[in-house]
């Protein structure tokens, strides 16, 4: 099945394109993104949760060569996420140094501080790690990123504030374990657990949903949700706790829930409860500066709601997955 995307300036939520067209690829110019970064919003009428945003007004798209932006299509769903601890999936992250191994957590885990690993072939449960001196708050995205060793760590940013009330949020950073396909699923420890706290500047509170580490610099960004527009603050590498950067303002015509940047560091992703976008970047450059560009449309399939999403190791593939018991994990190919 194939989910259209609704071009940049028509109506998004409350229109009613058949989603079982072909997802189409457009781009924007400079300026129009950073006017207007996300044309978010859906081509059905589906429910979708109590806080999203009504349609926005129509954004004109000048015409670009689609080449130019990288074109998926929804692909065969690997499975669902089984495991009833699996309610409230908030992150994904697809390892490198384990193929065929993704991550997830829950936003809320009654279990506590734990991280989710399945397999990519069938969806199939691997077992699950609680991160040694860790607390749950409200986490709400994760990454893979540079650790300590020059080896993959996993990032969990506990970075959510539905009242934007907490005057510090914590990102978490731990060495990626060894994950063994054929091991029967069980709970492991995971020591080591580095508790990185950042402020916003001003003393400023915001609710945040989406959590970007560059695989190549090292550079975090947490980028905002709001309903007008969204805002991204960034911490330069080597990560260390103490106040981030603003980095600039999204307009976005949504309520970012998620990101991703792939492993070369070229793609940086950002979705809503109903649209996804990507822009290319220079990895040489800061992280933060891959917003100054044009951006693309990003199939999406239709999720209850979907908060997370994750390039494949290549970066030729992305993975996206909604909140609720036992969800469907999404797979995305080349178009």
């Amino acid at each position: 099945m194939f989910i259209k995307v609704c071009p940049a300036g028509h109506a998004l939520s409350g229109s009613r394109a058949d989603p079982r067209a072909s997802a189409g690829t457009s781009r924007r110019s400079p300026g129009a993104a950073l006017a207007a970064i996300l044309s978010f919003g859906a081509c059905s009428s589906s429910p979708v949760p109590s806080d999203s945003p009504g349609a926005p007004p129509p954004v004109p798209a000048p015409d670009t060569p689609a080449a130019e932006c990288p074109e998926f299509t929804l692909a065969a769903s690997p499975g669902a996420l089984a495991p009833p601890e699996i309610v409230e999936a908030s992150g994904l992250a697809a390892s490198r140094q384990n193929p065929g191994v993704l991550w997830t957590h829950n936003d809320s885990d009654a279990g506590g501080p734990l991280v989710y690993a399945f397999a990519v072939d069938g969806a199939r449960y691997l077992g699950r790690w609680r991160l040694d001196g860790a607390a749950v708050h409200d986490w709400e995205d994760m990454a893979l990123g540079p650790g300590k060793d020059g080896r993959d760590a996993l990032y969990v940013g506990d970075i959510g504030d539905n009242q934007r009330k907490r005057r510090e949020v914590v990102v978490y950073r731990v060495a990626e374990p060894a994950v063994d396909l054929a091991a029967a699923p069980a709970e492991r420890r995971l020591s080591g657990v580095e508790r990185l706290v950042f402020t916003y500047p001003g003393g400023q509170a915001h609710d945040a949903e989406a959590l970007l580490v560059d695989p190549v610099r090292g550079d975090m960004c947490i980028v905002t949700k709001g309903r007008g527009g969204s805002a991204v603050f960034c911490a330069a590498a080597p990560l260390t706790s103490g106040e981030l950067s603003a980095a600039g303002e999204l307009g976005v015509l949504g309520l970012v829930t998620g990101g991703a940047v792939s492993r070369d560091g070229t793609l940086v992703a950002l979705r809503t409860y109903l649209a996804a976008r990507v822009w290319r970047r220079d990895p040489s450059r800061p992280l933060a500066e891959a917003f100054r560009g044009p951006d693309c449309d990003l199939a999406l399939a239709l999720e209850r709601q979907g908060e997370a999403i994750a390039f494949a190791p290549d970066g030729r593939a992305y993975y996206t997955v909604s909140e609720g018991l036992a969800p469907t994990l999404h797979a995305y190919g080349p178009r």
